[in-house]
């Protein structure tokens, strides 16, 4: 029978001895602060216990239980000369269970701290615990689909409470029968797979949609039967938003806010792997001379243009229409039309829309645009080549002029693969040595008598033959290859001038074409001046014809680079003049001392009066500046007869001779006389 202790110490005395763990006295005053001293432990473990204690007691304690600890000492001690109470420390390592025996001396309380040992906790009650407060939610099902076991991170994604899911087969409940579909295919596989990975649609109990992903894992008995089948489960929602969101910005153009080239192609193909699919047009639109607005207005007010342009075009198309950014300055429509024509029709219309002016930046702007479009199914029933011939039809458009709608036609398709093997065997020409120089001669129209000869650029393929320039000096402008090329052709036409010298026509001048895109190498001019050199060559003898658009497109360091070439004694001349946007502030401006009638305004002399009105008053003006005059394209007695009555300085064309290949030249310049 338990004997009701008179003192601390005979409590002490009747504890277990298993109890004493750890056992120290203490003194402390007896209020609210407890703040604590002892004087010894026992024991190993009670003298750790001790020092933990011994660094802060009262921060180990919080100051409400204290309090309310203190108040519990005063109600015992009231009744009796000893006291009695349990109560845990939050040390740093861990919860520390006292028991607290002591007496009232005075101011002080005193007696024993006893630290109790705690209950060993099993492998297999930390693995419980464990899946018990994991984040992540866990589910045990055996191989008849019941639940045995779930934990509540799992209620927590389903909503299910653990009374309603234990013992229930999950095809039972709606919300998880996906999930009952996943064990099933599970409990069919293969004994060797052990775990499988899968990301699910669902909802919860409240039919909320969620999306999971689960990894399914068997759990073998000691016989390596499959008895259970464990689930790893885990609410990716806000994932899967998040990859949404991202997917949606990937297909989005930032600017504008449209569906981008991505977009656009994944749209078309989804289209053409409907079963039956209506038939739609693919229509590409480019915005002219973009990049010209951009280098004079600014990128900024370019952005602002683009945003205008896609508003105007967003606005004039049906809503189920879908409109796509395509390029930088290209657009793209997918146009449900019922027919081809009247595909044509809506992109006639929105051609005529995107010429009139926009109020952009706090400025009117007027912007025109180009056209390309292909039909399903006649040009195409794939994605890539339906954009393919569209991106055909609007390159021929901007070829032939630009600010017009091309339909695509077959024909497209054999210029596009000419284009392709000249442009991949152009860039070997120089290395094979297929350039050759062909030399129209120039006469003067007064004397008759030959003064120069223009140096025209053919291309001999060892398959194709000769081939024009008309048919490759654009893509080599595209590529970049001019610069070399045109390097070659002022190497060779100053070889030329040291054979014509060599043959006794020393008085001949050579002119060479320049191209606007040799302008942009910042080497142009010293890379010339080292050709002369390296040939020993008179640039007086050499005549560089300009084109009209070099001299529209006027830069600081265009104007320097001609002057510049002036300096080293070339003559400049002015080619087709007429043909483009002339100008005759540019004939002032620009350090020029010749002017070539383009032939166009020659051909139907004396037949057009307009034309020769035009010639006549070209060939007056060019006088009054003190500049020369050239005609091209000189086929008749009556066009040489009216050019000479108008006092035309020199002419060229087939009434006085051909051009000439260079390796015939000098034997066939026999016929003019010296």
């Amino acid at each position: 029978m338990f004997k009701q202790p008179e003192s601390a110490s005979e409590l002490i005395a009747q504890l277990p001895s298993l109890a004493r763990f750890g056992l120290a006295r203490f003194a402390r005053p007896n209020n609210e602060e407890w703040r604590l001293t002892c004087d010894y432990a026992e024991g190993a473990e009670g003298a750790l216990w001790s020092r933990l204690v011994d660094a802060r007691y009262d921060e180990l304690i919080s100051l409400a239980l204290r309090r309310q600890l203190h108040q519990l000492v005063q109600r015992q001690l009231q009744s009796s000369s000893h006291y009695r109470l349990s109560y845990s420390l939050n040390t740093p390592r861990g919860p520390l269970k006292l028991l607290e025996i002591g007496e009232h001396t005075g101011d002080w309380l005193q007696g024993y701290l006893l630290a109790q040992q705690p209950t060993p906790i099993s492998r297999e009650g930390i693995c419980l615990s464990a899946i018990e407060q994991s984040a992540q939610a866990f589910l045990l099902v055996d191989t008849r689909g019941r639940i045995t076991y779930a934990n509540p991170s799992l209620c927590t994604i389903t909503h299910y409470s653990l009374e309603e899911l234990l013992g229930r087969r999950l095809a039972e409940l709606p919300p998880l029968d996906s999930v009952a579909e996943l064990f099933r295919d599970a409990m069919h596989q293969r004994p060797e797979h052990a775990s499988w990975t899968i990301e699910f649609p669902s909802h919860r109990k409240n039919l909320e949609p969620y999306w999971g992903r689960v990894t399914i894992s068997r759990v073998r008995d000691e016989n390596g039967r499959t008895s259970h089948f464990s689930g790893l489960w885990e609410d990716i929602t806000l994932s899967k938003l998040n990859q949404q969101q991202y997917q949606q910005q990937a297909l989005t153009d930032s600017l504008t806010g449209l569906g981008n080239r991505e977009y656009f192609l994944a749209l078309l193909q989804r289209r053409l792997e409907a079963k039956r699919p209506a038939p739609f047009s693919v229509l590409l639109i480019d915005i002219d001379n973009f990049k010209r607005i951009n280098d004079s207005l600014g990128h900024e007010t370019g952005d602002k243009l683009l945003i205008s342009l896609a508003r105007r075009l967003r606005n004039s198309l049906a809503s189920t229409t879908s409109l796509s950014r395509f390029a930088s300055n290209e657009f793209a429509v997918l146009l449900d039309a019922e027919t081809d024509q009247a595909a044509e029709d809506i992109a006639q219309q929105l051609l005529q829309l995107l010429d009139l002016p926009l109020f952009v930046a706090n400025q009117l702007i007027t912007v025109t645009a180009t056209l390309g479009l292909a039909f399903f199914p006649r040009h195409g029933d794939e994605a890539k080549t339906l954009t393919k011939h569209a991106s055909l039809a609007l390159h021929k458009a901007k070829e032939v002029g630009k600010s017009r709608l091309q339909v695509f036609t077959e024909n497209l398709n054999s210029e596009a693969d000419y284009n392709l093997f000249i442009e991949s065997n152009l860039r070997h020409v120089l290395d094979r040595n297929e350039l050759e120089l062909y030399y129209q001669p120039k006469l003067c129209l007064g004397s008759k008598r030959l003064i120069g000869l223009e140096a025209l650029l053919r291309w001999r393929h060892p398959v194709k033959g000769l081939i024009s320039p008309d048919k490759f000096i654009g893509l080599a402008e595209d590529t970049g290859l001019i610069v070399p090329i045109g390097q070659w052709v002022i190497r060779e036409s100053c070889r030329m001038l040291h054979h014509l010298q060599a043959a006794g026509r020393p008085d001949l001048r050579i002119a060479i074409n320049l191209s606007p895109r040799q302008f942009h190498d910042e080497h142009l001019v010293s890379s010339i001046e080292k050709i002369l050199r390296e040939e020993h060559a008179d640039a007086t003898r050499l005549e560089l014809e300009l084109t009209e658009s070099l001299l529209l497109d006027f830069s600081t360091n265009t104007f320097e680079q001609l002057t510049r070439l002036k300096a080293l004694g070339f003559t400049l001349a002015m080619d087709d003049f007429g043909t483009g946007y002339s100008s005759l502030s540019y004939l002032k401006k620009f350090p020029l001392d010749v002017i070539k009638i383009d032939r166009s305004f020659i051909k139907d002399i004396p037949d057009s009066q307009d034309d020769m009105e035009i010639t006549s008053a070209v060939i007056a003006m060019a006088h009054k500046l003190k500049l020369q005059v050239v005609a091209e394209g000189i086929e008749t007695d009556a066009q040489l007869a009216f050019l000479q009555l108008q006092h035309c300085n020199l002419g060229q064309g087939f009434l006085f001779d051909r051009p000439i290949a260079g390796s015939g030249l000098l034997e066939h310049l026999q016929r003019y006389p010296a």
